[in-house]
């Protein structure tokens, strides 16, 4: 008798739907980099607002049966001072001190957060070859802030994954992720369980969060 082929695993809808937008986004800038395109001039730095605006809207997707906000802004300390110069994404509780231009069909949406209402920052990055010293001084900037900092990048050779992890952790991120893998021949490559972790690392910390309120 013939041998029945082995069944594909199957995912979900809800799996599929989870990681769809970071499949979209893989396939636009992954093509920009393999042409040589993504750091080209200006191009190369609204592309980079690109990339933290669509990484913005997944995790909001993701989170939005929590009582949590994702946002693009700046942290305020208590007495009303900026805590860093830069702060990508910023996951907080409902509410915020200011919003620019964030009202019907904005340009830009951009919030001024008090530290107290955030529960992480996630840093984003274009190509990242190693988590230098201005990194662990942006972490450390942030650290009597916010508990908890992230970095995702956009791309890193897949040589260095692991060591860019060590690295995140040793400059006390409390984790590291990237959207895809690129060699020094412009060969592109995805892992979506770096993204599955992300996200799920997402959920846990807002979950623990509301524990930790209750």
């Amino acid at each position: 008798m013939p041998t029945k082929p082995m069944p594909k695993s199957r995912r979900t809808m809800a799996a599929t739907l989870k990681l769809e937008q970071f499949h979209g986004l893989w396939e636009e800038l992954s093509e920009w980099r393999k042409l040589g395109l993504q750091d080209a001039g200006i191009l190369g730095f609204v592309k980079g607002l690109r990339f933290s605006a669509r990484l913005i809207y997944a995790i909001r997707d993701h989170l939005s049966s929590s009582t949590y906000e994702v946002d693009w802004g700046h942290l305020l300390t208590r007495d009303g001072d900026s805590c860093s110069p830069e702060c990508d994404i910023i996951i907080h509780k409902r509410g915020h001190v200011r919003e620019w231009n964030g009202r019907n069909q904005p340009v830009m949406h951009f919030k001024f957060i008090n530290c107290k209402d955030a529960i992480a920052v996630i840093s984003c990055k274009s190509m990242i070859t190693a988590v230098d010293k201005e990194h662990k001084a942006y972490i450390n900037t942030l650290k009597p802030y916010v508990d908890k900092i992230f970095i995702f990048a956009e791309c890193c050779e897949p040589s260095a994954v692991k060591r860019l992890k060590r690295s995140a952790q040793a400059a006390g991120c409390e984790g590291f992720w990237y959207l895809y893998a690129c060699d020094k021949m412009n060969q592109c490559t995805k892992d979506p369980r770096e993204w599955e972790d992300f996200l799920t690392t997402l959920e846990k910390l807002v979950d623990a969060h509301k524990r930790k309120k209750i």
